[in-house]
Parts: structure tokens; C-alpha cells; sequence
């Protein structure tokens, strides 16, 4: 099932990443108060550059506006690194798989791992077989721990 999703997935253009993280979070605590899960994690692959606000993700009509200011790239970063936060403070784990090329890399993904208390994995050339395998570890690390 994953693996339709994933392949459903658009790739390029706008990278609205707090969002993403957002809805999984909130995806991820609707599973925990199921109760039809035991543990959940968040599995993002990234290249760590987001450049679409939570405002304007959210339909927020002020953020729509044609001249509406364009957040900077730190007010960016400050969203995502918040929503990463909230994983740990609702114990749901993230993994991170890197995609970003090193040539031209800011480690940002990284950071995200860092903020959620989570795993961190590089690969920028990352095949299904490879995001498979790095998402099977960190489960079986997850159990295990």
C-alpha cells in the first residue's frame, strides 16, 4: 500500500514541508488515539527545502493576496523545525532519508531529524529497494529500542 502511495506521489515544484510534516503528525496522533497502533513513524523523504509557508498551504487568504510578503527562508525553516518538534513531544518517530546532492547540500534535513529525535538516513540517489531497506531498520531499531 505504501508503495502505491508513494508512486502516486508528485515530485518538483513547490515544497510546502511544514505542511506535510503537519498533516502527518496529525494523521500519526489520530492513529495513537485509535488505539489500532501500538508505535508510529513518520517516514520523510527530502531534500530539505521547503518554500511554501504553512499560511499559504492552508488556504490562509492573507498569504493567497498577490502581494503578499514572501516568507524568508528562516521563517521557513523555523515552521518545519516546529513541526518536527511536535513528533517528540507526541512520541512519534521520524525517520529522514536525505535526498539532497552534497554538491550543493545545507544539511536542513538533517536538522529536521535532529528536532523530531529522530533517525536520519543519506540518500541522494535513493531506489525503492534502498528506501525500503533504510525504513525497515529504523523499524526494527524502533522495536528493539
Amino acid at each position: 500500500m505504501a508503495r502505491k502511495r508513494l508512486d502516486q506521489l508528485p515530485c518538483g515544484g513547490g515544497s510546502p514541508l511544514a505542511h506535510g510534516i503537519s498533516t502527518a503528525v496529525r494523521t500519526a496522533i489520530q492513529a495513537q488515539q485509535s488505539g489500532d497502533v501500538g508505535r508510529v513513524m513518520i517516514i520523510l523523504i527530502t531534500d530539505g527545502r521547503a518554500n511554501v509557508s504553512l499560511a499559504k498551504s492552508n488556504d490562509d487568504p492573507a498569504a493567497l493576496e498577490p502581494d503578499a510578503p514572501k516568507p524568508t527562508q528562516e521563517e521557513l525553516k523555523d515552521e518545519v523545525l516546529d513541526m518536527a518538534k511536535k513528533c517528540m513531544a507526541n512520541n512519534i518517530q521520524m525517520l529522514v532519508i536525505d535526498t539532497e546532492n552534497k554538491f550543493v547540500s545545507t544539511g536542513f534535513a538533517e536538522e529536521i531529524s535532529k528536532a523530531a529525535n529522530g533517525k536520519y538516513y543519506y540518500l541522494p540517489n535513493a531506489s525503492d529497494a534502498a528506501i525500503a531497506a533504510a525504513a525497515s531498520s529504523a523499524m526494527a531499531a524502533a522495536k528493539a529500542g
